[in-house]
């Protein structure tokens, strides 16, 4: 059975009223889960993942790596200890540790996609309109590069159309022949 964050809560709800064994017998799961829950519950990491991003210090990381290597506790018990919402983190930056060391802990990149980076060139910009309505024999290095830019990007915009037609014009031929 799957549970939902409303579950957890309602988990945590009955065992303050009815115990941990008589929770585990009404949601028919092992008492062991339901600890797991409390402890949980009790770190502030109950909340779903996607609404919690917890950021550690390099630090901090090397503090659990080295607690779990001196044999202070499984990454389970690290992570209830110290307050890390899965256990599994602590696993990976076991696992970066052995094969970089403190190194590879302190330059580990951020997860997920990289920001796009925007540029503000608006001063280089070359105002294509204008440039193109005047009547100039002389060009600067930036207004022949945008004046190449826009006659490669007019050379694509056309190809596209004509492929495009012939594309719609070969199935409209292939529907009305069937």
């Amino acid at each position: 059975m799957k549970l939902t964050y409303d579950d957890y809560l309602q988990i945590v709800e009955d065992y303050k009223k009815i115990g941990g064994k008589a929770t585990a017998r009404k949601w028919l799961i092992n008492y062991s889960h339901v600890k797991r829950i409390i402890v949980k519950y009790r770190n502030n990491c109950l909340y779903p993942h996607s609404n919690r991003k917890n950021l550690y210090s390099p630090e901090f990381k090397l503090k659990l790596v080295k607690a779990y290597i001196r044999g202070e506790g499984s990454f389970e018990e690290l992570a209830n200890r110290f307050g890390v919402c899965g256990h599994t983190s602590i696993l990976y930056w076991y696992h970066i540790y052995q094969s970089k060391g403190e190194e590879g802990l302190r330059n580990m990149k951020k997860a997920g996609r990289p920001r796009k980076v925007e540029v503000n060139d608006n001063k280089n910009k070359v105002n294509l309109d204008s440039l193109l309505s005047s009547d100039k024999e002389e060009y600067t290095k930036e207004e022949i590069k945008a004046l190449k830019e826009e006659l490669l990007r007019l050379r694509c915009h056309e190809e596209f159309s004509k492929k495009f037609e012939a594309l719609a014009q070969d199935y409209l031929r292939k529907k009305t022949n069937k």
